[in-house]
């Protein structure tokens, strides 16, 4: 399913269509959380995943082509498929900590902050 789910993502960015690159992205982070088997983690991303829904939804015309978001997935499923969870876990983390980066930044740039 990862590796699935990458390819939708470069698929729908091939065809310059971002709301199934989100659908693909979407599909990776459940299958990260899944994989992880935590359910302490599954229940934080259910809380939250409604307000980070709705803030890419926003934002998601505003950014960047999402080429190195495809990039860090890739790398992400790289280190799992060789059997190197810490660094998948950094390479994530990196990965979330940017992406929260330039959606925060967004919101705030177009005073949007408040979604």
């Amino acid at each position: 399913p990862l590796a699935r789910a990458i390819e939708n993502m470069d698929q729908a960015l091939d065809r310059d269509d971002l709301e199934g690159w989100a659908a693909a992205d979407d599909a990776f982070h459940a299958e990260l959380v899944r994989l992880g088997g935590n359910s302490r983690v599954k229940s934080i991303v259910a809380m939250m995943s409604d307000q980070v829904r709705r803030a890419r939804a926003v934002t998601l015309y505003m950014r960047p082509l999402p080429i190195k978001s495809n990039h860090d997935h890739r790398l992400v499923y790289d280190a799992i498929r060789d059997g190197k969870p810490d660094a998948a876990a950094e390479i994530h983390r990196t990965h979330r900590r940017a992406a929260k980066e330039l959606i925060v930044s967004l919101l705030e740039k177009h005073k949007l902050h408040r979604i």
